[in-house]
């Protein structure tokens, strides 16, 4: 049970509402576009097995709105850690466009947190996890865990150029960034986030397999917390795998590796290990993926970090037009 702090911004006898609102105007948000698809005539008669497919590949020729639901579980050696979790949900637009010779792809991320641990040292000073794992150690000699209110997290544009073989090679190569836009003063980093981006993957007539890499670093703002400078270098490995069991199911694995150049020793790394299953439907002529997913860290910060995650995703497709 988490301790019942003054950092606990008096949300959690009322924290599941906004939730709730949440989670409706997101059904709202993507049900109804979703439904449009309709008029997307040839939607139907694509087979369910090559969309499935083709939802499990990061740069899918799919225009998408999907929405994953992550609930974490932490560990660490600081006193508390180990009863605390949280969730998020993200919101996520893919649209990618049509060129001579390749796809445009833009996707958009909208991330929501309620209820996030943060580390207080002294009081109205929060320390999140990428904080927790760059200061000192004297700087988390004292203090207790309390946890955020529900707010916007830091919203995050990509955008790269993708192409694929006639061999089912796929490659794409683009930029990430990410805005200070959390409104929640013991998240945010108050910095503007760019980096390069890389992807490299293989579709095969059982399923496919490749990597995503991205590394970003602050261009803008030094930071927003109480002490000092904070540098943001994060470099991301995102593995995926899908098998295909038929009639839309899928065996899937997506563990995203995260090393922090900034963080102090033994608290560098965070390897999940893991996968799921999948299923991929329609409604009428609109396919709807629906997944879940279960993470262990095998490596992760000794101080704060995840320990299990859980992720529930629900996909509608915007339109299949690409694919032809």
């Amino acid at each position: 049970m988490r301790g019942n702090t003054s950092f606990d911004r008096n949300f959690s006898g009322n924290g599941f509402a906004p939730w709730l609102r949440s989670m409706w105007l997101a059904v709202a948000c993507c049900t109804m576009p979703a439904l449009a698809a309709a008029d997307d005539a040839s939607a139907g008669s694509i087979p369910l097995s090559e969309i499935a497919l083709e939802l499990s590949n990061p740069i899918t020729a799919l225009r998408t709105f999907g929405i994953d639901i992550e609930h974490t579980q932490y560990q660490g050696d600081l006193p508390g850690a180990d009863e605390q979790d949280g969730v998020k949900v993200d919101f996520s637009l893919a649209w990618p466009v049509r060129l001579k010779n390749g796809n445009l792809m833009l996707r958009l991320t909208i991330p929501t947190a309620g209820d996030q641990p943060y580390w207080n040292p002294v009081e109205y000073l929060d320390y999140a996890d990428f904080i927790i794992r760059q200061v000192p150690d004297e700087r988390l000699a004292v203090g207790q865990f309390g946890t955020g209110h529900d707010h916007l997290g830091a919203v995050s544009f990509d955008i790269g150029y993708s192409q694929t073989s006639d061999d089912g090679v796929f490659s794409m190569f683009g930029l990430s960034s990410v805005a200070p836009t959390s409104d929640d003063m013991s998240a945010r980093r108050g910095q503007w986030l760019l980096g390069p981006e890389f992807a490299l993957g293989k579709m095969a007539d059982w399923g496919l397999y490749g990597f995503r890499a991205r590394h970003v670093t602050n261009v803008v703002g030094s930071g927003e917390q109480e002490l000092g400078t904070i540098t943001t270098n994060e470099t991301t490995l995102h593995l995926f795998y899908a098998y295909s069991l038929g009639k839309g199911w899928q065996i899937e694995s997506n563990p995203e590796i995260l090393y922090d150049w900034e963080g102090v020793s033994g608290n560098q790394w965070l390897v999940p290990v893991g996968g799921g299953v999948s299923k991929t439907f329609r409604i009428g002529r609109v396919p709807i993926k629906v997944g879940l997913e279960g993470y262990y860290f095998a490596v992760s910060p000794d101080r704060f970090g995840p320990e299990w995650q859980a992720f529930l995703n629900f996909t509608p497709v915007l339109s299949t037009r690409l694919l032809r």
